[in-house]
């Protein structure tokens, strides 16, 4: 999951971790009543009907609209450049294509229903492991967008190696969030100034945590991105 700091800076980062918990508790099979049939975003505000369409490309089944279709080639073409580079660097070819959402706006992202809870506005985009599909709205500039796709399919990537979700978080040791956020960061390829002040501020204050499960919290904010980054 990338997050940024948009409208409100006081928003934490939520965890790839937090958001695995949630997909795999909510998709628990429950026994169907009249008076109760749980379902994703039901009590979201839906303030626009989308008329999805499906373009195939080489890699990916893409999801979009025609609101904003004259973008399709570039998206495509940032999301092969992302697999070649990812495919590379880790020596891994996904089995099967990668289901991509895109939205035109964060606002129209945000009435996404494959996320289970309501979204902040500091969520940027989000890959959810139980079917790999990551969901990034697109109003971002090139290189920012470019990077954002990066980061999340690093996700979908490391979920197809390490599988997540139903059936896999019993009897798997979970992996630390450095690890799944700092590889994502590693591949997206850039340093944000303030990561870089994080990162420095540490070091010269002899600060630095050590890369383990118990050093960071859920929701340590941008410490556990950095970090990662850093060690990888």
């Amino acid at each position: 999951m990338r997050t940024m700091f948009r409208a409100n800076p006081g928003w934490l980062r939520l965890s790839a971790l937090s958001l695995m918990v949630a997909v795999a508790v909510l998709a628990v099979p429950r026994e169907a009543s009249p008076q109760f049939v749980p379902y994703y975003g039901k009590n979201k505000v839906k303030y626009d009907n989308f008329a999805w369409r499906i373009y195939k490309s080489p890699h990916f089944e893409v999801f979009y609209y025609p609101e904003f279709e004259q973008h399709l080639g570039r998206l495509v073409s940032y999301l092969e450049s992302s697999y070649l580079k990812i495919s590379s660097g880790l020596k891994h070819e996904m089995s099967r294509p990668i289901p991509v959402i895109f939205y035109k706006t964060h606002s129209e992202f945000e009435q996404t229903n494959l996320f289970p809870a309501f979204i902040p506005e500091g969520v940027a985009a989000f890959t959810e492991p139980v079917k790999n599909r990551m969901v990034l709205p697109i109003d971002e500039p090139p290189d920012q967008l470019q990077g954002l796709v990066t980061h999340e399919m690093v996700h979908a990537f490391a979920f197809d190696l390490i599988p997540r979700g139903i059936g896999f978080g019993i009897s798997q040791s979970p992996i630390p969030l450095w690890v799944d956020e700092g590889l994502a960061d590693y591949f997206r390829g850039i340093w944000e100034p303030l990561d870089l002040m994080m990162i420095r501020d540490a070091a010269i204050a002899d600060r630095v945590p050590r890369l383990s499960e118990a050093a960071f919290q859920p929701l340590s904010g941008r410490l556990v991105y950095n970090m990662g980054h850093a060690a990888f």
